[in-house]
C-alpha cells in the first residue's frame, strides 16, 4: 500500500502538468508546480485547498521511501490526494 501512495502522487503530478500544458506552460520542477498551483485557481471557486491537498500527495511520495506515516495519517493523506486529483480533473475538463 505504501508504494501505491507514490503512484497516487504521480497521478497528482500529472494532473498539474496536464492543466499547465493546457494553458501553454510546462512546470518541470516541484517548485514550479507549486507556483503554478498558487496561480491556477486565482478567482475560481474551488472547494478544496489545492496547496494543502498537493502537500498530502507529496507526503505519500515521501512515505513510500521512508514509511514514516501512522496508518490514520496515511489514510488522511490518501483521501486528500484523491480529492486533489478529482478536483484537478474537473478543472482540466472545464478548460479554465
Amino acid at each position: 500500500m505504501d508504494s501505491a501512495g507514490a503512484l497516487l502522487y504521480e497521478a497528482a503530478k500529472q494532473c498539474i502538468n496536464a492543466i499547465a500544458n493546457q494553458r501553454g506552460l510546462n512546470p518541470v520542477s516541484t517548485g514550479a508546480k507549486r507556483r503554478f498551483l498558487r496561480t491556477a485557481t486565482v478567482g475560481a471557486t474551488v472547494p478544496l485547498d489545492l496547496m494543502r491537498a498537493w502537500r498530502a500527495a507529496e507526503t505519500l511520495h515521501v512515505h513510500a521511501d521512508r514509511g514514516h506515516l501512522e496508518p490514520s495519517d496515511f489514510e488522511e493523506a490518501w483521501a486528500t490526494a484523491q480529492a486533489f486529483i478529482n478536483q484537478m480533473l474537473l478543472i482540466y475538463a472545464d478548460g479554465n
